[in-house]
């Protein structure tokens, strides 16, 4: 098979590469180890179902969203697991010091991410050397919202703001939601008005924490709204000249469901599978290919035999070939995909390949019994919104962190709930098989025995009850980027993570804990770490849903794997040379070579339309 560009992957650096390919007529094979996922549930006034047609005339698998939103709905996201199933939507891999969570499917990261696209500040940016200018950052945000009044254009939909109950079916700018029912004349903890009631609990109280422990530290602290990339109700703007909503003609807006990791079962988020429907998959030329694992990639003359395992048309083991090969696997994927093809001698590769892996400081931990000065319960309603509504951000010695709220989805509501029990009665040294005695009363016949209490507010309890007085934290630092992936275990040819130093004992980690320690003081509550930051299993371990690095852009290929443009270095020139493979790049979150103490889904697609733009001229 012979295509003018091979796409590996179909996340956000993939999804890029094959609209901007598509656009210019090439024929582009779209390789993906995984499948489409998507919500079965319909939108009451659409009509037909033109992605199921093309699916079912494609022969394309299509598997549904976990649900539903209660216990129940456990059996079902463990059927979603790759580690149990194959073709599962999470991988969950799991390495010496941290464990990392991605996504498998058509879409990518997309598919389970919490919809946030910010850009990093410029100094994190500057400190590892990565040439990411405002005005990237803008042409990534065009080429997602689109210009006004030309919707069709739009390769995703507008960015919105989602940090309150219902939406206020006006255009409001992140000043207005920091200042909504404020009072700044009176002491933090009092100064919500009224009118500060619509703002989703969890979103309220971060802000109203964030000005007690700033002012207490005498650390200045920023809270504002996220940008999402999702539907939220936007009628308001459509005139009579301008047809600029997004929601008015999809049928649909954020339901404050609290799932956005799990699938948004009203399809209200602007995941890349439709994108890549809408853009890529009915134009002539374009061919993709679920089911089908990379293995390798060979250098050859004018161009690259990428070879696969295709379990989509069960052929086995097949190569196809182009001039052009653009890796988005993502940090994991890539970066194994070229250790192999170093390791077999097919490219030849820095030996940085595989070094600058970062966790993006990722860290949790939960405020737990969250409570007021006056002894009554404080509500965050933990469940309810999306995944992430709004954000604090600081420089804290030396250092910027991002102090996130993040949902807990109402399916592992019950079992958080009696996690985050014994972890508070076991207090700093819990261990497995208490965490497991807490499942085995979660999710085993309990309810079949249970009596109802009408007088007992605890007695058969909704899941947003189950967590009202929960507040999760998601949080992003600058970590040193001393990760090494490489390929061990015992036939040699397995992904590794791994540190020379400790990556626990870097001092970001404790500069964290201090601070979400004075967070969950302002909320009233105790502070309470992951379970396996607690050493549950013996050792803390963190977990990675931001991984950075693997193949870092660098000056040449002495320090880097790839160039600012994310073009593959050729390691057979000398040690100065900036010589490149042609036609060869990364255009993923592996090319970020350390920390961006952001949420990385909007730095990655400037890197790669940066990089994409730059091949096609």
């Amino acid at each position: 098979m012979a295509f003018d560009a091979i796409v590996i992957g179909t996340g956000f650096g993939g999804t890029i590469a094959a609209v901007q390919l598509a656009a210019k007529g090439k024929s582009v094979l779209l390789l993906e180890r995984g499948t489409f996922w998507r919500s079965p549930d319909p939108i009451g006034l659409n009509s037909g179902d033109p992605f199921g047609d093309w699916a079912k005339t494609n022969k394309m698998p299509v598997q549904y969203w976990p649900r539903p939103d209660h216990r129940k709905g456990l059996l079902d996201f463990a059927a979603a697991l790759r580690n149990l199933h194959k073709f599962g939507l999470y991988q969950y891999s799991t390495f010496n010091q941290a464990d990392v969570l991605t996504a498998s499917g058509v879409g990518g990261g997309s598919l389970i991410y919490s919809n946030v696209s910010i850009p990093s500040v410029k100094a994190a940016r500057d400190r590892i050397g990565l040439n990411i200018s405002d005005a990237d950052y803008a042409a990534a945000r065009l080429w997602m919202e689109g210009p006004h009044g030309d919707r069709k254009s739009a390769n995703r939909g507008w960015l919105n703001y989602v940090v309150t109950k219902i939406p206020l079916g006006k255009d409001m700018t992140a000043t207005d939601f920091v200042n909504l029912g404020v009072d700044p004349a009176k002491p933090p903890m009092e100064q919500d008005k009224d009118e500060a009631y619509l703002l989703l609990d969890r979103s309220r109280v971060l802000r109203m924490a964030a000005k007690q422990v700033s002012q207490k530290l005498g650390v200045p602290m920023e809270w504002n709204p996220l940008e999402l990339s999702l539907l939220e109700y936007d009628g308001y703007k459509n005139t009579a000249a301008i047809k600029d909503s997004d929601s008015v003609p999809a049928h649909t807006h954020c339901e404050r469901q609290g799932r956005c990791i799990l699938g948004c079962l009203p399809q209200a988020r602007h995941t890349l599978n439709k994108t890549l429907f809408k853009k890529v998959l009915q134009k002539p030329g374009v061919t993709l290919m679920p089911k089908c694992k990379v293995l390798q990639i060979k250098q050859k003359p004018g161009g690259y035999d990428v070879v696969f395992d295709d379990e989509f048309t069960g052929n086995g083991e097949t190569t196809a070939s182009a001039p052009k090969v653009f890796l988005a696997g993502g940090v994991l994927g890539s970066t194994e995909i070229l250790l192999r093809s170093k390791k077999r001698n097919t490219l030849p590769l820095s030996a940085a390949l595989g070094t600058k892996f970062s966790t993006n400081g990722d860290f949790g931990g939960f405020a737990y019994k969250t409570t007021k000065p006056d002894k009554t319960v404080l509500p965050c309603y933990t469940t309810r919104g999306p995944i992430n509504t709004s954000h604090v951000s600081m420089n804290f010695n030396g250092r910027f962190i991002r102090i996130e709220d993040c949902a807990v989805p109402s399916m592992f509501a019950e079992f958080t709930s009696k996690a985050l029990e014994v972890l508070d009665d076991a207090g700093a040294s819990p261990n497995f098989f208490q965490l497991m005695g807490a499942a085995w009363q979660s999710n085993l016949g309990e309810h079949l025995f249970e009596v109802p209490n009408t007088v007992d507010p605890k007695n058969f309890q909704t899941e947003a009850e189950m967590l009202v007085d929960t507040f999760f934290f998601n949080v992003m630092g600058q970590d040193e980027a001393t990760g090494k992936l490489k390929l061990g275990g015992l036939d040699g040819d397995q992904l590794d993570l791994g540190w020379e130093a400790p990556i626990a004992q870097q001092k970001l980690w404790a500069d964290i804990e201090t601070m979400l320690r004075e967070f969950s003081s302002a909320m009233g509550g105790r502070f309470i770490d992951l379970p396996t930051w607690q050493g549950l299993l013996g050792k803390k371990k963190l977990v990675v849903v931001h991984p950075l690095g693997g193949c870092p852009i660098g000056s040449t290929h002495e320090d880097g794997v790839v160039d600012e443009f994310g073009q593959v270095f050729d390691a057979s020139k000398p040690a100065a040379s900036k010589a490149v493979l042609p036609g060869l790049y990364v255009v993923d979150g592996a090319a970020i070579p350390g920390a961006l103490a952001a949420n990385p889904s909007l730095t990655i697609s400037a890197q790669a339309l940066k990089s994409v733009t730059n091949a096609l001229v």
